[in-house]
């Protein structure tokens, strides 16, 4: 279960206004993590690192680490033009970022 208010504390925020963050990182992310399986999709080796370096840095700002550390981990490989075994991770990434936008909704 996603603690808003200890979230909002570690960045220096009211719960008010990371609610509000945390509504538009999922819209965002939304959008980003369609666009990141349709590069894994067309092997674009390019758009996978440049799509999970944006989620990467939108989780990592939000203080959501384990949706940072998976995005770090697909970041990681696309930057070295390995895109072997991905699938798997973003479906993880996929997971637990429903998880979170079900918890927020």
């Amino acid at each position: 279960m996603i603690d808003i208010q200890k979230l909002a504390d570690q960045l220096g925020l009211e719960a008010e206004d990371y609610t509000e963050l945390i509504d538009l990182y999922i819209e965002t992310t939304k959008s980003d993590l369609e666009d990141l399986k349709t590069a894994l999709v067309d092997q674009d080796a390019k758009e996978v690192h440049r799509k999970s370096h944006s989620i990467k840095g939108s989780s990592g700002n939000m203080g959501l680490m384990e949706l940072y550390e998976t995005a770090k981990e697909i970041d990681d490989n696309a930057r070295a033009d390995n895109l072997e075994g991905l699938e798997e991770l973003v479906l993880s990434f996929s997971k637990q970022f429903q998880k979170l936008a079900q918890e927020i909704a």
